[in-house]
């Protein structure tokens, strides 16, 4: 397998620009229609998710792989150094525009998303601003949770295999306490259950299930195989698209939708030479994928998490589309001024090589 993963910026170029579509309501009409065609723009952070699980497990395991060992304070400080600089500016950011602008957000709501929880707030605490930042929250919990167990399981010698078995039971177990919380009570009336750190993880363990799959012997015996492309193209189109084919329970749909996804994306790393690989490769589809990062923070600075505004709210600006020419303008400023210099400083925490440059 070669060090860089061709094709992996373009499922976050695909991913960002589903989530700017769905704040910018452009298909809303998709959802009040109930057409299925929502589903594709609904996703964005799903994918996230499930590629950011995977990305992860495969960088430790062949960190391992590579050394015999992880070095889980490395790691978290190339995760520190992507992750902090950018998103407590816009922190910083949300603050001070506040003193020229009515944000409609207050103290309480910045705090909180600041140490990373807004994934938990209360529906009474939500706010348009800072709503984006949930799926942060959830990514750093992964980020503190995941690497520790599975240096544990590696250390007690637990195979790759038997490691699969773990996390797939587990899986299932999650699943069966999210169907409880989300549907047979009434907390979600009061809170967003789906975007707790219980319920959100599923999308990334997942990715843990295909980061550690690729390094198992079952992919060594299967890998380039037709049979092996079958069934991921199989899964891949029953399972993403699987609004278009099933409205049952919404937790079977939506383990129809991660193992879809999933299955996506190791047919990209499974099929490094092909046409679709190579159209994801053109240079500004990667570039938008290399940027992604910003633009999942900024969007929410300029767009928020929809065009509603409370009464009297003066920032984000009504006008959306001026919100996207700000958005366009901010980006590449801050990817090349501001948040390159950390992700140099990240190299040199860096054991293996990256799959992706946005990494």
């Amino acid at each position: 397998m070669t060090n860089r993963i061709l094709g992996l910026d373009g499922i976050r170029a695909y991913a960002v620009i589903t989530v700017v579509i769905l704040h910018l309501q452009l298909v809303i009409h998709w959802y009040y229609e109930s057409s299925p065609l929502y589903s594709l723009v609904w996703h964005g952070v799903e994918i996230f998710f499930v590629l950011s699980g995977f990305l992860i497990t495969h960088l430790l395991v062949k960190e391992r792989n590579q050394f015999g060992n992880i070095d889980l304070k490395k790691f978290w400080v190339r995760r520190a150094l992507r992750i902090f600089p950018l998103f407590y500016l816009f922190i910083l950011s949300v603050i001070l525009i506040g003193f020229f602008y009515d944000t409609n957000t207050s103290l309480k709501q910045t705090l909180i998303s600041a140490i990373y929880g807004f994934n938990f707030v209360p529906r009474s605490e939500y706010n348009i601003m800072l709503g984006h930042t949930w799926s942060l929250a959830v990514e750093e919990h992964f980020y503190l949770i995941w690497p520790p167990v599975l240096i544990l399981m590696l250390k007690k010698k637990i195979s790759l295999q038997k490691i699969l078995v773990v996390l797939i039971v587990f899986f299932i177990g999650l699943e069966l306490v999210n169907n409880h919380l989300m549907y047979e009570t009434e907390i979600g009336s009061e809170y967003f259950v789906k975007r707790w750190t219980t319920s959100a993880a599923v999308y990334l363990l997942a990715g843990c299930i295909g980061g550690i799959f690729i390094h198992a012997k079952i992919w060594e015996y299967t890998f380039g195989t037709s049979r092996l492309n079958i069934l991921l193209t199989m899964l891949f189109f029953s399972g993403f698209f699987v609004d278009f084919w099933y409205s049952g329970h919404p937790i079977i749909v939506r383990d129809f939708r991660i193992i879809g996804i999933l299955a996506g994306i190791l047919w990209v790393v499974a099929n490094q030479h092909s046409l679709l690989v190579k159209i994801m490769e053109w240079a500004p589809i990667r570039y938008i994928g290399q940027v992604s990062y910003g633009i999942y923070i900024w969007q929410g600075f300029y767009l928020a998490t929809g065009p509603y505004r409370a009464k009297g709210q003066e920032w984000p600006l009504s006008d959306s589309w001026l919100g996207v020419l700000f958005l366009v303008i901010t980006v590449p400023i801050s990817y090349h001024l501001y948040e390159k210099i950390f992700l140099n400083m990240k190299k040199k925490f860096q054991r293996v090589s990256m799959v992706s440059e946005s990494e």
